[in-house]
């Protein structure tokens, strides 16, 4: 994974749209989401709640983060003045930034979950297996970010389990693809999990569900004290995880009533029954058959609006270029603000 440096130039070109971010001080130890109230050339206005700062000082150092343009942008900085008016306001000024191309096919989620963990290749005898404790960061369904006081080396084979608050316990061998120095003693690893018992996939892909609908939840509370949509629509997506922006930027808008549809063939009794006032097709890529199912629907339900997002390669794309021309289509990566444009005229 390429890193790049980012100039306060770019970086406020970027952050003036960004809403939310994720910011972790050196008092804490996970990232949390804070609302960004305000962005200038050197620094960032958080809004907070007076108990989230009570431990804070000026001075302190930070670190927030954020996604755009198909980057992870990852800023270091420290607290330059903090606000208790009317509400709690922490002003971050920026020392350095970088950006990550984000090549990860599935989204994570910030947890705490106590494991343990054990290196594969010195426990051939269980009565020898020696175990670490270990805390999950951040979980996917393809790895996670650990923390030990256990030393490993990149490309080590480790086994890792852990339990949920549902009670469900996940066990699986895992590569070690990244180590550095955590904050308060011990490494940081990222692993990629490998060789998963198929009933332990379905136990990871349950809890991911439970999270990704709790994070859900958290954007709905938060939005209920602004304007909410009650507009019925569907996302046409053949994949849950590649829909998972759009799903998230919705919620952020305010909309709450939609369903995500992967079986396209029975698009007719779907749209019959569920009644919903726009469709928005979230694709990997587009074919004849794609096209001939987004004029299928026009045809049979000419009042309904119909949204189109492709990957940025197809935007000169000439085979394609009837149907990009008669229809909304957006590209991916998405930016905010402009899909906040397209998609506020539906809801």
């Amino acid at each position: 994974m390429s890193v790049i440096i980012v100039d306060n130039h770019e970086l406020f070109e970027i952050i003036q749209y960004v809403n939310l971010i994720r910011a972790r001080f050196d008092t804490d130890k996970m990232w949390t989401v804070y609302p960004v109230l305000y962005s200038s050339f050197d620094s960032i206005d958080i809004i907070s709640s007076p108990t989230n700062v009570s431990n804070l000082s000026i001075g302190n150092k930070t670190s927030f983060k954020f996604q755009k343009h198909g980057y992870e942008y990852i800023v270091e900085g420290e607290v330059s003045d903090i606000s208790l008016k009317s509400s709690a306001t922490v002003t971050i000024k920026f020392q350095n930034a970088k950006k990550y191309y984000n090549l990860r096919k599935h989204v994570r989620f910030d947890v705490e979950l106590y494991s343990q963990i054990s290196e594969i290749d010195s426990c051939e005898g269980t009565d020898n297996k020696q175990y670490f404790e270990a805390t999950i960061l951040n979980l996917s369904k393809g790895g996670a970010m650990i923390t030990s006081s256990a030393g490993f080396a990149v490309n080590d084979i480790i086994e890792i389990f852990t339990s949920f608050a549902s009670g469900n316990s996940f066990r699986t061998m895992a590569k070690i693809l990244r180590k550095q120095n955590a904050q308060y003693g011990g490494y940081s690893y990222g692993i990629q999990f490998i060789n998963t018992a198929e009933e332990n996939i379905k136990i990871l892909n349950m809890e991911i569900a439970n999270l990704e609908r709790a994070y859900f939840n958290s954007l709905k509370d938060f939005k209920k004290s602004q304007s909410a949509f009650d507009t019925k629509f569907a996302i046409f997506s053949t994949d849950t995880d590649e829909s998972y922006d759009i799903r998230e930027a919705l919620v952020k808008l305010g909309a709450e009533n939609f369903d995500v549809v992967n079986n396209f063939k029975f698009y007719f009794g779907f749209i019959s029954e569920e009644k919903p006032k726009f469709i928005i097709f979230d694709l990997s890529s587009i074919d004849e058959e794609i096209c001939e199912l987004v004029k299928n629907i026009k045809t049979d339900f000419p009042e309904l609006d119909i949204l189109i997002i492709l990957p940025i390669e197809y935007q000169e794309n000439e085979e394609f270029c009837n149907i990009i021309n008669e229809y909304d289509v957006l590209f991916k990566p998405l930016i905010y603000n402009e899909f906040e444009d397209k998609i506020i005229k539906y809801l």
